[in-house]
């Protein structure tokens, strides 16, 4: 099912959509500077079930005249403007409760739903005492596996689920009766307890506003693996926004969109961790590494990118290392060191006079035997455009050297000369370094 949502002029939105496919059952991670309308987004998704969230959470100035929020669910649209008598946000199209349950948000402190069951757990307290000790609760297997994996130990291997009045309460329960509500666990545990409600009921669509605010660094970064595995189970899209390079780490490409605001409007756009690094928090460094032998190569591999791969996503380095064994020696080390990043963003890749059946996993060959021969081949060939008096006289290097040092040629010129020749096998190669260096398709998101 299609869901698409148009944000018109509610400060400090002026203009943007997005659109999401809910069948996909996928992570999407927004990040970006303070006030270019993470939170805004939040509610405007939100004002869908409530459709008062703005009244109780914004300040009189963020809604106008020429505010609005489209949403398109499947064929059905929804259209709420600005209503000048009750000064809100409204619509006169009746919301279907079935439409209402497709969504759940989560707001940060203090609008979010967590901090509003607050009162409901503590004025539950007696009917919750009552069941630990009578024993009339439940182990929840799935969210202690959550959680343990997270935290990466068995401290809630003791808790019980408990249903009351007005929902579920979790508990520790020791084995001379005494117990501890969820509300006084950390803000974190107590946090991650109601994330995975809101996931595992089944909601379509859950947005998390501030996901890492309460969470330390290694719950950050263990817990994109495990909302994958929710979005799969519970058949469930998950947006969140957050600031945390540890969990903006491990994210999946296509997974990481940056927002912000432009002078006509703003944009959300997918990119590369490193690339948000970058533009957030000023730090260098690039997505992918390519390893290779030598110079001329290096720069050969360059012009093939350009030539062949020009919707390059990650940011990429190519780094000449030395002879063949020293490059795959290096690629060695670094799965065990990880000194580049994680193997899966480093390979390797050589002249085509390496190739061999036993090449090291992530190596690769040029579909020619080196720039240098490629072109002595060339030059021998009948009618070459380029000859000069006894270049036939050359060896392989001192021939590309000549047409270098001469002006004849440049390397460029040299390189577009062999891709003309040898196109179709370097376009084959090529689709390689496509699907090293270019990101999947996600989600759809556009502003103006």
């Amino acid at each position: 099912m299609r869901f698409r949502i148009d944000v018109e002029q509610i400060l400090p939105i002026s203009s943007l959509s997005i659109e999401i496919e809910l069948a996909d059952h996928r992570l999407h991670c927004i990040v970006g500077r303070n006030g270019t309308g993470k939170t805004t987004l939040a509610k405007a998704i939100l004002n869908l079930a409530l459709a008062d969230i703005f009244i109780r959470t914004s300040s009189e100035g963020a809604i106008g005249a020429s505010s609005l929020i489209r949403y398109c669910i499947g064929d059905d649209e929804y259209l709420f403007t600005y209503d000048d008598a009750t000064r809100a946000i409204s619509t006169r199209t009746p919301i279907p409760a079935h439409i209402k349950t497709l969504i759940a948000v989560e707001l940060p402190a203090p609008h979010g739903q967590r901090f509003t069951f607050f009162r409901a757990l503590s004025e539950a307290d007696r009917d919750i005492r009552r069941a630990v000790v009578l024993g009339q609760y439940v182990r929840p297997d799935e969210l202690i596996e959550f959680l343990s994996k997270i935290y990466g130990d068995r401290r809630f291997d003791n808790l019980v689920q408990i249903e009351f009045s007005r929902g579920v309460c979790c508990c520790t329960v020791q084995d001379d009766r005494r117990y501890v509500r969820e509300d006084y666990f950390s803000s974190g545990e107590y946090f991650l307890i109601n994330l995975f409600r809101m996931i595992s009921s089944g909601r379509p669509l859950v947005f998390i506003d501030e996901i890492d605010t309460s969470l330390d660094a290694t719950a950050q970064a263990r817990l994109a693996a495990q909302l994958r595995l929710l979005c799969t189970r519970h058949q469930s899209t998950v947006i969140f926004t957050s600031h945390s390079l540890a969990l903006m780490q491990t994210l999946e490409p296509g997974e990481l969109l940056y927002l912000e605001r432009t002078p006509t409007g703003g944009s959300l756009t997918p990119m590369s961790f490193n690339a948000v690094k970058s533009i957030l928090f000023g730090f260098k460094g690039w997505d992918r590494y390519i390893l290779t032998e030598d110079e001329e190569l290096k720069l050969f591999l360059e012009h093939v990118i350009r030539r062949y791969c020009p919707s390059a996503f990650f940011s990429y380095r190519i780094v000449k290392i030395g002879g063949g064994h020293q490059v795959t020696d290096l690629m060695r080390r670094n799965r065990q060191d990880q000194f580049f990043g994680p193997k899966e963003h480093v390979v390797s890749v050589l002249d085509g006079d390496q190739n061999r059946k036993d090449l090291p996993q992530d190596t690769y060959c040029i579909p020619i035997p080196n720039v240098e021969q490629a072109l002595w081949e060339s030059y021998r060939e009948p009618g070459f455009e380029h000859a000069f008096q006894n270049g036939e006289l050359l060896k392989a290097k001192a021939l590309y050297k000549e047409f270098v040092r001469s002006g004849r040629l440049s390397s460029e010129e040299i390189f577009h000369l062999l891709c003309l020749r040898h196109d179709a096998a370097l376009s084959q190669f090529a689709q390689t370094l496509t699907g090293f260096l270019c990101r999947p398709s996600s989600l759809d998101a556009s502003a103006d």
